[in-house]
């Protein structure tokens, strides 16, 4: 389409654009469980440090008794420090199902308080935790203990998907070139390209960008980073991990052909937090009120669901920036509120809300060009506790999407939706859990533009006003027939329909773990995944829904191995096959944003191979760091002809560091190298095999932080931080005829000074 509309929107969608076998079944613990009880858990106060305050650390107590795996939760870092390189000393008498002695996940809060000098001969030891304050974990068992505080223990242990990746936030943020943003540092994964380097939006093993889906505690996100090289539209704070899904993904996040990012909200903190954020172009801030729980009648000794109210806001002043160096303009911002109220012993009420808004505007010699986006969700929950054995929730989502030009006579397109869905977790036996959940959707989409102007076919055949509604269902089951195995077959339908045209979707799927000893895990996946038509990736409400067509479809296939080195280092290998059929993918096609209304008819089989190497250790460790390596081809058929995508990276390197000094100084880089473009044809098309490609493209990006303490509970930390520190410029499209020529991006270096503190 000519349109400038559809240009803008398109370009904004890019720019933001046998002893061994010890696990146990996921899901929520049996009813007859008792939790570890603390033998010995002293530790001794940290030289240098000053103050007093609470660490809250996440424990893994074997069928021995012994912590075999530490993280600090929250609290200070340099007390948390100390606490973490003591905790493998720490005993416990184990955790036990009906009687038996098994591994259990805690979490456990120790305060410690610094020491006082007094008189030598009345110096009792320098310092020691107190007693257990306090386990605690995802929802699971409530016991209580005689003369001690609750306690919540999750049995081992929750199974990380076959073939994904999970973020913390802690890890996440401290990713040189994230910005402190876990949502950012997916571009370091494997098998992850972006369209051009520092922007999030990114190619996924082969995957077009408008085939990734992104949900936000179940909730689909219409778009995820703010517009340019801003950070995603969640508040960090709100976030407690990133679910990547490159390959096939669980079913019950369905309805997109390709990978799927699910963000998992953080849980309620027990105490009251705040933190402020204020960078070179952005502000932001988090308040949460603590949730202690309570027993629900006088004289009770079972607790409720506690209740609990968090916000979260950013707003961007990037445009007073911008505005010094040219006649651009550029704003965004964002919020999140939740809140949970108990209606008894097993039953809460919540709702949660949050939204964002983004524009940009290009100067032009006769008129302005760009795009104002917005988008609001506001979800009601209802939740219920089966005891120990099990959840269920029934939830409504209202959501309001908007995109338009911003001239005069700029055309605007809506969606307004509404989502009933409700989701069953229920454990029958220690072998069987069942998932199982079914959702309906209506989606009001309407287009406002003048019928004279020249372009107003193209609008109207691509963005119609209509309704459209699509409904579903999904059953997983988990199937652990001994301890080390767990095979996860499950099985999803969606109807979707539009204009009068239906189309079914079903998408069987399979995935299954094997433990062998404690270190090694192998993990497989085969995922059949169908979407409605769309090639406008994170543009809220420009849903194309041609379903005479029909729908696009991937068979997705991978399988690894990791193994659990020394020192918390894992090693990883993977390799992958992916294949997407009746594709709409023009951007892959020819990296051409132009996009004319018969794109919607040129559908394409994409094909994808890779094999993904990996190395890491958390980076929240005092040293921590990954090495990670993909080799892959990414091919396009389209009517009988057949060449390598547009955004094709043969081999793609990344690498990181980080390291904390003393003094609470922390220092960190990251290398990212990855081959050229294949070379463009006179007809636009990418060329047969073996063509010419662009120059590769390499960029180091550095991020360093220095921590002060504030009382007992306060920080303050000072950071900085650049992308693209090697101001490289980046080959996006190389041109070939009887000579080439390379069109460049960049170079794009964004650096960025901050302060965070918080309590």
């Amino acid at each position: 389409m000519g349109a400038r509309f559809c240009h803008a929107l398109l370009a904004l969608s890019l720019l933001f654009a046998p002893r061994a076998l010890l696990a146990q079944p996921a899901a929520t613990p049996p009813a007859k469980v008792v939790p570890p009880k603390a033998v010995s858990t002293e530790i001794s106060y940290p030289e240098g440090a000053t103050g007093s305050g609470t660490v809250v650390l996440e424990l893994t107590v074997d069928a021995a008794g012994q912590v075999v795996e530490a993280r600090l939760v929250s609290g200070d870092e340099a007390l948390g420090a100390a606490a973490l390189t003591q905790a493998k000393a720490f005993r416990f008498e184990p955790a036990t199902r009906d009687g038996r002695p098994v591994a259990a996940r805690i979490r456990l809060a120790l305060e410690l308080t610094a020491p006082v000098e007094e008189p030598a001969e009345s110096a009792e030891p320098a310092a020691a935790a107190s007693p257990p304050k306090a386990f605690r974990s995802a929802p699971g068992v409530r016991e209580r203990e005689h003369n001690s505080s609750p306690v919540e223990v999750t049995v081992l242990g929750e199974r990380q998907r076959p073939g994904s990746v999970s973020l913390r936030q802690e890890d996440a943020r401290l990713m040189p070139g994230a910005f402190g943003d876990p949502l950012r540092a997916i571009e370091a994964q494997p098998g992850v390209v972006p369209i051009v380097s520092g922007l999030p939006t990114f190619f996924i093993r082969g995957a077009p960008p408008a085939n990734v889906g992104f949900f936000f505690d179940g909730i689909e996100l219409p778009i995820l980073y703010h517009a340019f090289f801003g950070p995603s539209v969640v508040h960090p704070s709100f976030i407690d991990r990133v679910d990547f899904y490159p390959g096939a993904a669980p079913a019950s996040l369905g309805r997109y052909a390709g990978p799927i990012v699910a963000v998992a909200a953080s849980p309620f903190s027990p105490e009251p937090h705040a933190s402020a954020t204020v960078r070179a172009i952005d502000a932001g801030a988090y308040a949460e009120s603590g949730s202690t729980l309570q027993s629900c009648e006088v004289g009770s000794t079972r607790e409720c669901p506690p209740a609990a109210v968090r916000a979260a806001m950013r707003y961007s002043y990037a445009g007073l920036v911008l505005s010094l160096l040219s006649d651009a303009e550029l704003r965004y911002w964002d919020y999140q509120g939740q809140a949970r109220v108990p209606l008894g012993k097993n039953d809460s009420l919540g709702v949660m809300a949050f939204g964002a808004y983004d524009l940009f505007r290009t100067p032009q010699v006769s008129t302005k060009s760009g795009a104002a986006i917005t988008f609001h969700r506001v979800d009601l929950r209802w939740d219920h506790r089966f005891g120990s054995h099990g959840r269920f929730r029934l939830a409504l989502t209202g959501g309001h999407d908007r995109s338009a030009g911003v001239s005069e006579a700029s055309s605007v397109v809506m969606d307004q939706s509404l989502r009933l869905r409700a989701e069953l977790d229920r454990r029958f036996s220690r072998q069987v859990i069942l998932h199982a959940g079914v959702d309906g959707r209506v989606d009001r989409f309407s287009l406002e533009t003048s019928p004279r102007r020249l372009d107003y076919p193209d609008y109207s055949a691509l963005f119609p006003s209509r309704t459209d509604g699509v409904s579903g269902g999904y059953v997983v089951l988990e199937l652990a027939p001994v301890p080390a195995i767990a095979i996860t077959p499950s099985v999803r339908a969606d109807v979707y329909s539009s204009r009068g045209v239906q189309a079914v979707g079903v998408d069987p799927r399979v995935s299954a773990t094997f433990q062998v000893g404690r270190k090694l895990r192998l993990e497989h996946s085969l995922g059949l995944q169908h979407q409605r038509p769309n090639f406008a990736a994170q543009v809220p409400g420009a849903q194309v829904a041609d379903l005479r067509g029909g729908l696009q479809w991937a068979l997705l296939a991978s399988s690894g191995v990791r193994y659990k080195l020394p020192r918390d280092i894992t090693a990883g290998v993977s390799v992958f096959r992916s294949g997407y059929f009746n594709a709409l993918d023009p951007i892959g096609a020819g990296r051409d944003f132009t996009i004319d209304r018969t794109a919607i008819d040129r559908r394409s089989t994409i094909s994808a191979v890779g094999l993904e190497v990996t190395l890491s250790r958390p980076l929240s460790k005092r040293l921590g760091g990954f090495l990670s390596y993909t080799l892959s081809r990414s091919t396009v058929s389209l009517e009988r002809t057949s060449s390598p995508s547009g955004f094709d990276r043969t081999h793609v390197l990344q690498g990181g560091l980080s390291y904390e000094f003393p003094s609470r100084i922390r220092l960190g880089a990251r290398s990212v190298f990855y081959t050229g473009v294949p070379e463009l044809n006179l007809q636009g098309s990418p060329h047969f095999e073996g063509a010419r490609r662009g120059r590769p493209f390499f960029r180091l990006d550095l991020r360093a932080e220095k921590r002060f303490l504030i009382g007992e509970r306060g920080y303050l930390d000072i950071i900085a931080e650049v992308l693209n520190a090697t101001s490289t410029r980046e080959v996006v499209r190389l041109d070939c005829g009887q000579v080439c020529r390379e069109r460049t991006a960049g170079p794009v270096v964004l650096p960025s000074v901050g302060l965070e503190a918080g309590f």
